[in-house]
């Protein structure tokens, strides 16, 4: 089934057009254009389709959670924004929920051709290579993390657990995709990821191909993973760099915050 999950996306990143119409949604950083609109409603036309039964969630037109057993969990443009600059840092992201956890995962970036897929027991891979998490430690380790464009209120905490780890590790990053930066770190390019306010279609491919890959992720304050609301997530190339980060981050989220 993954091959043919594979083709869906990659015929769906056609519609990943420069003639676009672009409007906001929910404030003035947050975007939406046809192309968005287009790619998820490819995917919902063909991907329920492997799974007789299954169910969809989508960012974009977000209906409310139809509970089965098997449930879709897409992003059609990750980094709309970036998307929309022509920054060439955006992917498809393809989760498949399987019982209340994150089963499969796909991750499309066109830019590069790069796709990135796992499935739960079978290893993780980008471009039907092999892929795993790095081995550097924490004072040599990037850490991915962003201060919550959508609701800026909740910058402070963010800003903290950077520096906090900024001081501590090699450096940071923020490439504006969290299905991005999820990948890269399963690639082995980064070993830290952390963020406040994530939905479920950022994260649910990415979560599978991290651990896939070797690496460990959290949903902060969750036992199950949440499909009707944000959370904030982290994630390490290893235990020791793991227990790390969730020190620094739960000193400053130390209670569920959605």
């Amino acid at each position: 089934m993954i091959n043919k999950i594979i083709e869906i996306v990659r015929e769906a990143s056609k519609l990943m057009t420069a003639d676009i119409i672009i409007e906001q949604k929910g404030n003035d950083s947050n975007y939406v254009t046809s192309a968005d609109v287009n790619v998820q409603h490819y995917l919902e036309q063909h991907l329920p389709k492997l799974i007789p039964g299954s169910t969809f969630l989508g960012e974009e037109e977000e209906e409310e959670v139809i509970e089965s057993e098997y449930i879709w969990v897409v992003d059609p443009i990750d980094g709309t924004s970036n998307f929309i600059r022509g920054l060439g840092a955006s992917a498809i992201s393809v989760g498949l929920v399987k019982d209340e956890k994150p089963y499969l995962g796909v991750i499309y970036e066109p830019y590069g051709d790069e796709m990135y897929w796992a499935e739960r027991g079978k290893g993780a891979f980008l471009n039907g290579k092999p892929i795993h998490v790095s081995d550097r430690d924490f004072k040599h380790a990037t850490l991915c993390s962003a201060a919550s464009l959508y609701n800026k209120d909740l910058a402070k905490p963010c800003f903290n657990i950077i520096e906090k780890v900024y001081f501590e590790s090699d450096d940071f990053r923020r490439f504006g995709s969290a299905a991005i930066e999820l990948a890269y770190l399963a690639a082995g390019r980064v070993e830290l990821y952390f963020e406040i306010r994530l939905f479920p279609w950022d994260i649910a491919a990415g979560l599978v191909i991290i651990e896939e890959a070797g690496g460990f992720v959290e949903v902060l304050h969750e036992e199950t993973f949440p499909l009707d609301r944000p959370a904030g997530v982290i994630a390490a190339n290893n235990r020791e760099n793991f227990d790390k980060l969730r020190e620094i981050v739960y000193e400053e989220i130390p209670e569920k915050m959605y």
